[in-house]
């Protein structure tokens, strides 16, 4: 039976934890009152040693000689720290440690990754006495996180991550590409054969360090030019840091969209002309997981999901802004939907603007749609079905007589269905052989466009 490793809550903050060779000891990180903390923990939780550090360490991983060593910033770049804490080690060549890490058999080399050239990150071995590095492996995307078994077999992953947009005829068909670049979350232009999506190399180890400030931007093709598009047309936001999931106003003058700039995870608003600097207009913060804005028909209010503050559970909010000046309105405000349990992780409107029909994960491998007044009150359930995808979204035709959502089909693949509000059944949009997702339908109720992607895992040996 699944229990507790140890009572008390001081050690429900312990981030990365790492058993030693003999089972004895296990060491992680936290986040103290004066910054970072290496702990010592028995087996049996009875022992506990706490040492600062500084920086921003990361990967702790046993030495063969029972030392702890981690990843440390030096100069604001990760470096190899042997015991962690001590100064940072340098190789040659001098490379960016990304971790996990492990030790050979021996405990003459470390293995780490780093990033190439076209920043995806391959498998090193390197000498801490002679200071000397190799490289161990060439792919075309990530390959990480080694360990040594006992009989000095080394065992690492290689993962591949790839989005494109796509659409199909509503009432089903065949998917025609839209993009060929990583691409996804799209969303239609109110009146002009325009389609906004967010874009960039991110799901890379080197990206996944330095989460929330990935590489996100948000573009936007002109669907009326020949597609597939090989890059975008227009460049919307562009920051540091996580920019995603945007939309217009009804009347395309104002824009909405979630970004993590200025250590927000927050809604900001910009002119659709970029005549004034974009402006925070929700307040949740880091960490806040905001989700995808959408503005109402009568464009008088935005809608968004996010984390509630007081327990972290994902519910949606509005905020009243008006299309026509870009003002705020009235606060950012918690949609109650009563009796209700579900994690609620994406909201479209209806044409009424007074209510809602939202996605949300009811349990492990089961979700529901629904509907919900926007001033709150008891949902209805329009339909429940299994699935293990927990971020899928949903899209709703102009007429809001029909919902589009993602399912698992008998092919195996995620596909795209739509369904009627009132009576009937299902009906599979989409047949082709890729996982498709996060589906938005055209002003014209005629396509449907969504995410295609694939996420491939596989683990290689050697000695």
């Amino acid at each position: 039976m699944r229990q507790p490793l140890w009572g008390g809550k001081d050690v429900n903050h312990l981030r990365q934890p790492a058993w030693s060779a003999d089972g004895k000891s296990v060491v992680a990180l936290a986040t103290g009152k004066e910054g970072a903390e290496l702990w010592r923990i028995s087996a049996d939780g009875a022992t506990r040693e706490r040492t600062a550090l500084s920086g921003r360490p990361s990967s702790p991983a046993w030495t063969r000689s029972g030392e702890v060593a981690c990843i440390s910033n030096d100069g604001g770049r990760p470096r190899l720290s042997i015991p962690c804490g001590a100064p940072a080690l340098r190789f040659d060549p001098d490379l960016d440690v990304f971790g996990p890490i492990a030790f050979s058999r021996d405990g003459k080399e470390v293995y780490f990754a780093s990033p190439n050239d076209q920043g995806m990150v391959e498998l090193w071995a390197a000498d801490p006495a002679k200071s000397r590095a190799r490289r161990l492996s060439s792919f075309s995307r990530d390959a990480y996180a080694p360990s040594v078994a006992t009989d000095g077999t080394t065992v690492f992953k290689v993962q591949s991550y790839r989005t494109f947009l796509a659409d199909a005829p509503a009432a089903g068909g065949a998917t025609r590409q839209l993009t060929t670049f990583q691409s996804e979350t799209p969303s239609y232009h109110p009146t002009r054969r325009r389609l906004a999506f967010t874009y960039g190399t991110w799901r890379r180890v080197v990206d996944d360090a330095k989460y929330p400030d990935i590489a996100q931007e948000i573009g936007v093709i002109d669907l009326s030019q020949p597609v597939p598009a090989e890059k975008p047309l227009e460049v919307i936001a562009r920051s540091d840091s996580e920019d995603q999931a945007m939309a217009w106003s009804p009347n395309g003058r104002w824009i909405v969209f979630h970004t993590h700039r200025e250590m927000s995870d927050d809604v900001w608003l910009r002119p659709a002309g970029g005549k004034s600097p974009d402006r925070r207009i929700t307040f949740l913060g880091r960490g806040a997981e905001v989700g995808w804005p959408r503005w109402s028909p009568d464009g008088q209010t935005v809608l968004l999901d996010g984390a509630r503050k007081s327990d972290g559970r994902s519910v949606v909010y509005t905020i009243g802004v008006d299309q026509a000046s870009g003002t705020v309105t009235s606060e950012l405000r918690e949609v109650l939907a009563e009796g209700f349990d579900g994690e609620i992780t994406h909201a479209e409107w209806l044409p009424s603007s007074t209510t809602v029909i939202a996605i949300a994960k009811v349990a492990p491998g089961r979700h529901a749609i629904i509907t919900l007044p926007i001033t709150g009150g008891r949902p209805h359930i329009v339909h429940e079905f299994d699935t293990e995808h927990d971020f899928p979204g949903l899209a709703v035709s102009s007429d809001g007589r029909t919902v589009a959502f993602t399912a698992p089909a008998r092919d195996g693949y995620f596909q795209i269905f739509r369904m009627p509000f009132g009576a009937g059944e299902s009906v599979q949009v989409t047949s082709d052989p890729s996982h498709k997702t996060q589906p938005a339908w055209s002003p014209d109720g005629t396509r449907i466009a969504f995410t295609v992607w694939s996420y491939e895992a596989v683990f290689f040996t050697m000695r």
